[in-house]
């Protein structure tokens, strides 16, 4: 018996002993759900849940993936997913897709999939709830699980969808992680099996292929079906036995097998580069079996071992958060989880991921792998796994709290993974009180530290088996790539080390170590959507809606007119430092790990940002810890925290994201696109690797403290679950005492407005793997008005459509290809249509003519009135399932107090009136009247790929 499964042992004996004597319990699955198998095999969930009310989401999971396809079906898995929005039996060609955006499912967005290596997972999410929807959305269920047209002319045209997918997924990372596959994994079918399959397979493999292995792994026991909302469930579960039980089981149905990941008696050290890595990156992987036997995923001890990893990642985490901030750490950052060994299921690792200083890559590993040791030999803290458990219940606490509310989207991915994995589906009040249970067993033995240690030593034992490093690295002149001995070395030194017991240092203080004197509220008004306003003594007003959308959160927002435009124009480069230094410095007296350590336990978070016009600062909280965001925004308005460490850290990883930068393709198309649209405006120019040798901590911190002065200059906003006695006191003790202002300040206009006018810049470039992309936008100034915006909004959904249909669907020649719309206010009224386009690169300009078509026949023929009713059908949905999310509210009325508008009253009846002459009249009249159009692409100097095919 390995040292691990013993240790599982005896974490089991903990919770077992007291529990009952002779068995594990078994946890109870959550009532709430119902669960069934038809005689074919075929596994069903169905549960009613009503938030977001009248809507339900219909999934169906299979466990088939990647690893079932032969080496000739390579990429059949994947290829297959697609088919199943290509035609149905009951939905042919395109009419499922039609179907569902008819009663505002949108494609991509609601209906969509996803293939991995073990399963194959399809959804369609919010659909509204009438019994002609439900009934066809278990047709389009059913037809997905037997009844797949698969017409040749639908296949040979998704060829080339699949093949831009493939490419726009070419990234440095995953073709050095792809060609690595087999030496990660020796001897194991998943070396070979990365689900978007060989280009070779997709684009020549033929259809009865594919149609072969469509009917060998599609079948009902392997089969779940999941439906969760605002449905009847006798009434659904009634029809499932329906409509699937004339499904047949397949006779002499082919085996299904796990495919295992053999143990490896040797290490394995793969390094590797690439041109288009922007940075170094190590990882080290301590391959182990599946924690929790299969056999016991259903009781107490599976939540136990998570219990005890989560908390034992969380310290180590700390630790090398803590070490990071030393000016002498030779990483930048390194986190630790445990998981899938990476693409695979029957495998799991403990992972760790390093980010080195650049040339300190031995260094790094040395010194990540010297705090595993620390950590293996002397163990965590009590005080360390105190405040990982606090924060761990914490957060199961906001969930039980909040049990009530939960969406469909809470429960859904639970019964996929309970069908695909056996995970189990407690309810929220058992697995919150096994949870609390375990805890307080465990401290009242003391065993709490000492188990969490004792499982890390055991996962990060061993580095001479079943241990992988996994190096990444810039193929770059001047970046020294290190050579798996020198890893070795590394590693051995840090084995070797001699290493003290870890000393736990904690700011015991408070936050606010003396509170200010309180004020008082000057003033309170019933104002817009249901919210009252205080005004404060000192000018600051605060506004406040209580709702009951959620039990657990409180959402906070306060803004000020100044932003980036009244501070950049003397110093740009600091201006655009500030909100990634202040955020990832401390505040008050407390550097960032000393906060970290401070706020254990507390579900809150307070972030500052600055726009254009504005300054404001971000965050939520949930009822009880209220306060604590309080006394974060008043340690915002204080003089910043001198954290020099936390700034060389933040400084760090910035350089080391900048350096290679200029070598990704995606990077040099972004900064020609900002160029082209601002006209080379240095204001709106993004950093680069040369601009942080002038940053300045002092300079950012002056610049902070001008921006949040006074918070008289600000408005502040809370939305949600607000006791508002609460409130009121913490507003009058952390908010009424800080700064107020004489006046309150403006925005100002340093003129970074995009270029009128038609402009184009179209350029080729070396790449790695031949990709285009392709945007284009059309801008200008038009007065706004709740009906403009919708005109626009309503136009960019509409060419969306057609492009799918055009450039995707007919010519099979992107992947994705979306148009946004939007009409927008500020310092002056103004739209854009923006479309981008990732595309086959020989295949660029007719992208560029289908989409000219694309406006041209909106301008002489309209929208028809499909087009238009499936849009307003979708913005109808989405309005009503707003009413009821605290951010919806929350923007309303900071647009309103901010800007004066009201983008609420009378919105379903402006959305209802639109028609296709007022979409056709606006793109007449005004976006090929003023002509504002921008046309960037990037194009590959060498268009032939690694097959011979352009």
């Amino acid at each position: 018996m390995n040292k691990l499964k013993a240790l599982w042992l005896l974490l089991v004996a903990f919770i077992a002993v007291p529990v009952m004597a002779q068995q594990m319990p078994q946890l109870p699955v959550d009532k709430a759900v119902r669960i069934g198998k038809l005689p074919n095999g075929l596994t069903y969930y169905i549960r009613h849940n009503n938030l977001p009310e009248n809507r339900a989401n219909f999934y169906i999971a299979q466990k088939v993936g990647s690893v079932q396809e032969e080496e000739s079906q390579r990429g059949l898995a994947h290829f297959l997913e697609h088919m199943c929005f290509n035609g149905t039996d009951n939905f042919p060609d395109d009419k499922l897709i039609k179907f569902c955006e008819r009663i505002g499912v949108k494609f991509g967005q609601n209906l969509n999939a996803y293939t991995s290596t073990d399963e194959t997972v399809y959804n369609i999410d919010d659909v509204p709830v009438t019994d002609s929807n439900v009934d066809s959305c278990l047709l389009i269920l059913h037809d997905w699980a037997d009844g797949l047209t698969l017409d040749p002319k639908e296949i040979d045209k998704e060829r080339g969808v699949i093949h831009e997918e493939w490419r726009m997924r070419s990234s440095a990372s995953s073709r050095i992680f792809e060609r690595n596959l087999p030496a990660l994994y020796p001897n194991s079918r998943y070396g070979h099996r990365f689900p978007i399959g060989l280009m070779s397979v997709v684009d020549n493999f033929k259809p009865a292929e594919l149609r072969a292995y469509y009917e060998k792994w599609y079948r009902p026991d392997l089969q779940g079906i999941i439906i969760v909302g605002d449905i009847d469930v006798d009434k659904v579960e009634a029809k499932i036995k329906a409509l699937f039980s004339p499904i047949k089981m397949p006779e002499n149905a082919a085996a299904y097998e796990h495919y295992p990941v053999p143990d490896t008696n040797q290490p394995i050290y793969i390094i590797d580069k690439d041109k288009e890595q922007s940075q170094a990156v190590i990882e080290i992987l301590f391959k182990h079996d599946h924690l929790v036997p299969d056999e016991y995923k259903n009781t107490p001890a599976y939540l136990t071992v998570k219990y005890f990893e989560t908390l034992a990642s969380s310290a180590i985490n700390a630790r090398l958060d803590e070490a990071a901030q030393k000016p002498d750490c030779p990483f930048i950052t390194a986190q630790a989880s445990d998981g899938n060994y990476i693409i695979a299921k029957t495998k799991d690792a403990y992972t760790i991921y390093i980010l080195p200083k650049p040339g300190k890559d031995k260094e790094a590993l040395e010194a990540v792998m010297t705090e595993v040791k620390r950590a293996g030999e002397f163990g965590f803290t009590a005080t360390e796994i105190n405040r990982a458990s606090e924060e761990f219940l914490s957060g199961i606490e906001t969930i039980y709290n909040n049990r009530e509310k939960q969406q469909n989207s809470f429960y859904v991915p639970q019964y996929v993974r309970h069908f695909l994995e056996n995970d189990p589906i407690p309810s929220v009040e058992d697995e919150y009180n096994t949870y609390k249970m375990l805890a307080q067993q465990m401290g009242q033995m003391q065993m709490t530290a000492p188990a969490a240690s004792d499982l890390f030593k055991e996962l990060t034992a061993r580095t001479d088996t079943n241990f992988v490093c996994l190096a990444m690295y810039p193929d770059k002149e001047g970046v020294t790539v290190p050579t798996a001995d020198q890893f070795k070395q590394a590693i051995a030194a840090a084995k070797a080390a001699k290493v003290e017991a870890y000393v736990d240092n904690v700011k015991n203080e408070p936050l606010v170590p003396v509170l200010p004197k309180k004020g008082k509220i000057a003033k309170e008004t019933q104002t817009d959507f249901g919210y009252t306003c205080w005004t404060l003594p000192n000018g600051a007003r605060v506004f406040y809606k209580k709702t009951d959308y959620n039990d657990s959160e409180v959402q906070f927002a306060a803004t000020s007119f100044g932003g980036n435009n009244s501070i950049i124009t003397k110093d740009r480069i600091n201006t655009k430092l500030l909100p990634t230094v202040m955020n990832s410095t401390g505040v008050g007296n407390f550097t960032s790990t000393e906060l970290q350590k401070k706020l254990a336990g507390k579900q809150v978070s307070c972030s500052i940002n600055l726009g254009n016009l504005t300054e404001n600062i971000a965050g939520s909280a949930t009822p009880k810890d209220l306060r604590t965001l309080f006394e974060l925004i008043y340690l915002r308005f204080q003089a910043p925290a001198n954290d020099v460490d936390a700034y060389d850290n933040t400084m760090s990883y910035l350089k080391s994201a900048l350096e290679n930068a200029e070598k990704q393709p995606m990077k040099a198309f972004s900064d020609s696109l900002v160029n082209t649209i601002y006209n080379h405006n240095p204001l709106c120019d993004g950093l680069k690797r040369a601009d942080l040798d002038k940053a300045n901590y002092e300079t950012i911190k002056k610049l902070y403290a001008e921006r949040f002065n006074a918070a008289g200059d600000f408005d502040f906003y809370f939305t949600g679950a607000i006791n508002v006695d609460s409130l009121r006191a913490f507003t009058e003790q952390y908010i009424a005492p800080l700064k107020g202002v004489k006046s309150r300040e403006k925005y100002v206009d340093v003129k970074n407005d995009p270029v009128d006018g038609a402009r184009s810049n179209n350029f080729f470039r070396a790449m790695e793997t031949p990709q285009a992309i392709i945007v284009q936008m059309y801008q200008g100034k038009t007065p706004y008005s709740m009906k403009e915006a919708a005109v626009v909004n309503a136009l960019g959904a509409v060419l969306t459509q057609r492009y799918l249909k055009s450039i995707r669907e007919d010519a099979g020649i992107a992947y994705s290809v979306s148009t946004d719309g939007q009409a927008d206010f500020g310092k002056y009224d103004s739209y854009q249509i923006i479309t981008q386009c990732p595309v086959k690169p020989a295949k660029l300009d007719s992208a560029l003519l289908l989409m000219k078509q694309g406006i041209n026949d909106i301008a002489t023929k309209g929208v028809t009135a499909d087009e238009l009713s499936k849009v307003i059908t979708f913005e109808l949905k989405d309005y009503a399932d707003n009413q009821k999310k605290n951010e919806y509210w929350h923007g309303l009325i900071m647009q309103k107090t901010l800007w004066g508008k009201d983008l609420r009253t009378n919105y379903e009846a402006t959305l209802k009136s639109i028609t296709p002459k007022d979409i056709q009249d606006f793109v007449n009249n005004v976006l090929l009247k003023q002509n504002n159009c921008i046309t960037v692409s990037m194009r590959p100097t060498d268009m032939t790929e690694k097959d011979g095919t352009k």
